[in-house]
């Protein structure tokens, strides 16, 4: 992407003499071949949400320190059992406390989810130390339409590629990885080695992908 953007610049092409459709070909060609984009707009939906949990729970906590002062305050105006004084200075208490494990909770499995995962078809990183984790999978049955299907046999009779089902196995081991990668990520891993892929025909039109590797921990 960044030689694409520097050709670009070199060129000194305007916006208006830019041609948006060979871009949008080049782009689709460098995820073909393994190239990753970041979507700005989510990227910056998830930095709100995580913003939003904090200003919250901020929020929360500070209601409920305010509660206890409030609730200290009053019991020494005016008396109440000991027993219904801890009671009620313990409620609040109890809010903050939950408040804030639920926000670090949250906040690391939001870290764990953005954290970029290292996939290697290897049993072993070179120069690395590193502690295996357990084996990560992830597998999918994925089918086509009527309409495809029909397509599909028809090609059958001309022979050649028949796209419909290449882009149905393509879009499979896409959603295969991410669930091994989801599940790599929910053990805190830093990579997945030994990575492959397995596929068989579960009835007509239909496929099973799966994405299996061993995931690690770096030392």
């Amino acid at each position: 992407m960044q030689d694409m953007c520097e050709r670009l610049i070199l060129e000194h092409r305007s916006l208006e003499s830019l041609n948006a459709e060979d871009c949008l070909e080049e782009i689709e060609q460098m995820e073909k071949e393994g190239a990753k984009f970041m979507n700005v707009n989510k990227t910056d939906v998830h930095n709100k949400k995580r913003k939003g949990a904090i200003i919250g729970a901020a929020v929360m906590t500070l209601l409920m320190l305010l509660t206890i002062i409030i609730i200290f305050w009053a019991n020494i105006q005016d008396p109440i059992p000991t027993g219904l004084f801890l009671l009620l200075e313990g409620i609040p208490i109890v809010i903050i406390v939950g408040t804030l494990i639920s926000t670090c909770r949250k906040n690391e499995r939001n870290r764990r989810r953005r954290k970029k995962m290292k996939l290697l078809s290897i049993e072993y990183i070179p120069g690395v130390d590193f502690e295996p984790l357990g084996i990560v999978k992830g597998t999918v049955v994925q089918t086509k339409n009527v309409g495809r299907d029909f397509m599909a046999g028809m090609k059958t009779l001309v022979g050649g590629e028949i796209v419909g089902y290449t882009e149905m196995l393509n879009e499979a081991r896409q959603i295969a990885t991410k669930r091994m990668v989801d599940e790599a990520k929910e053990m805190d891993a830093d990579a997945v080695i030994g990575v492959k892929y397995g596929s068989s025909q579960v009835m007509s039109g239909a496929a099973e992908v799966i994405a299996y590797g061993t995931a690690i921990k770096y030392k």
